[in-house]
């Protein structure tokens, strides 16, 4: 069993304890004889404890437990638990996960009352039918049991209706026989509106990827139940790369044993967890058999900058082979694989807001998966741009969208062609003649309470100047 962490448990910390529904004892049956092998015995005593616990809650009246308003058992720690099982708190924890994991227990966590709290759901175990036909859990219990042990167990819950009659008939009564034909005119007509998602298909039907088979080796689901998160599941294949048998590993490991439901959160965590970081080598390895290393394919800075500075050539077999390895690595490599290559060659790493600009962009379907490599290239190496930024890769994406870029190559020609367009403006910028701004100004005109002004302040100028030669003569007589 893989080990659990233990160190977030604290067994002075209450608990409220409830189940989604009554728990009988065929119940518990089952629990002993077909989830004990792989609980172990502290997981199932521990989940009897509850069972019974649970059942008597309404007579709960001591120092350690009450009952609630809503019918809930109350607890005022775990010590009560640890107590009467003679188990350590990791035991308690590492039993609590056990049952967790199957999916006969929930937990949460919360605040009741102002204090931190545990609220704790019992679940009922499967049907023995069910359980049989669940994969992964009849799987550990062959796992553990032996052959043998596993048939006698599933001989043991087989339907008891003994064996056939000779020349036996049905003799059962039908449903019209007994209740007839319902006035069904009458009724009412109600119409109830379907909000389930419409899968879109054809979206992925140029994906080479075989759904089908990925689907038969997923375990814990039906391909029904996948089939409503195709679009989700399709677009980490894309993101990922993956092949048909990692992806099946990868949806197996987050599949909920209760209602067989995809865990998109745990789907999408085991994802970034597992291959984020890793690059499969085997790959690049047959990618690039000529190069000495796998990730020469998007390295090579200054020759592939040339590459995308430069038109194709026959005479210059350096940018040609650089531009190459540039669309053999586009065209090979998932986005996650491509922009690991760059960062690793950056001594960088991937961040989360990285993979969910990446995953937008497949989402979006407006680009193939090509040309984001691209697209990621020119951000990440071409300027020189430590990580993605969501405007700058959204403002490129609608533009080549806009220029119907449809592959690696046509990426290229339009950043080619952008560059040739703004060093075609610079030229133009420094070609145009200077002009004598100050000698081709047209003179500025005065507003006319400014004149008026100018021609006050002359005439009193005018005045006292008489009036100082007056003055003059006037001082000379004397």
């Amino acid at each position: 069993m893989v080990e659990q962490q233990t160190t977030d448990f604290q067994a002075s910390k209450p608990f409220v304890l409830g189940a989604k529904s009554s728990i009988s004892a065929a119940d518990l049956g089952l629990v002993f004889n077909l989830y004990l092998p792989f609980l172990g015995p502290k997981a199932y005593a521990l989940y009897q404890f509850l069972v019974e616990e649970e059942a008597g809650a309404d007579g709960m009246q001591s120092s350690v437990s009450i009952a609630g308003a809503d019918g809930r058992a109350s607890f005022s720690d775990h010590y009560l638990i640890l107590d009467s099982l003679s188990m350590s708190a990791p035991d308690l924890v590492r039993a609590k996960q056990a049952l967790e994991a199957v999916s006969l227990l929930k937990s949460y966590k919360g605040v009741l009352m102002g204090k931190e709290t545990y609220r704790y759901v019992l679940n009922r175990p499967l049907s023995a039918a069910d359980f049989f036909k669940e994969d992964l859990l009849s799987g550990l219990l062959y796992h553990y049991v032996g052959e043998d042990r596993y048939l006698a167990l599933a001989k043991r819950y087989q339907g008891r209706t003994g064996q056939p009659l000779n020349e036996e008939q049905d003799q059962s009564a039908s449903f019209l026989k007994v209740f007839g034909m319902p006035e069904a005119n009458q009724k009412p007509a109600v119409s109830l509106q379907d909000d389930s998602p419409v899968i879109k298909k054809e979206d992925w039907n140029k994906v080479n990827f075989a759904w089908a088979g990925m689907c038969e080796l997923v375990h814990g689901t039906t391909k029904d139940k996948l089939e409503q998160e195709k679009d989700l599941i399709m677009a980490q294949q894309v993101l990922y790369g993956l092949n048909e048998s990692e992806m099946a590993t990868a949806l197996t490991r987050s599949i909920n044993l209760d209602d067989h439901e995809l865990n998109k959160q745990g789907f999408l965590s085991y994802l970034s967890q597992n291959w984020n970081g890793q690059r499969r080598t085997e790959q690049m390895a047959d990618l690039k058999k000529e190069e000495a290393g796998a990730a020469e394919g998007v390295a090579a800075k200054r020759e592939t900058k040339a590459a995308n500075k430069q038109p194709v050539s026959t005479s210059n077999p350096d940018v040609n082979k650089a531009l190459k390895r540039l669309y053999d690595a586009a065209n090979s490599l998932s986005p996650i694989d491509f922009i690991g290559q760059i960062k690793e060659q950056n001594r960088g790493y991937v961040t989360n807001g990285e993979v969910r600009i990446l995953n937008d962009l497949i989402d979006h379907k407006t680009l193939p998966v090509p040309a984001i490599n691209i697209l990621v290239y020119q951000v990440l190496v071409n300027m020189d741009q430590a990580d993605l930024k969501r405007s700058l890769v959204d403002a490129i994406a609608n533009s080549w969208s806009k220029a119907g870029v449809k592959s690696a190559e046509d990426a290229v020609a339009a950043i080619k062609a952008h560059q040739e367009k703004s060093a075609q403006g610079k030229q133009n910028a420094r070609q145009a003649p200077r002009r004598n701004n100050w000698s081709n100004r047209a003179q500025k005109q005065e507003p006319a309470f400014a004149k008026n002004e100018q021609k006050q302040d002359n005439v009193d100028q005018q005045a006292v100047k008489q009036a100082l030669d007056m003055m003059k003569k006037y001082k000379t007589k004397d």
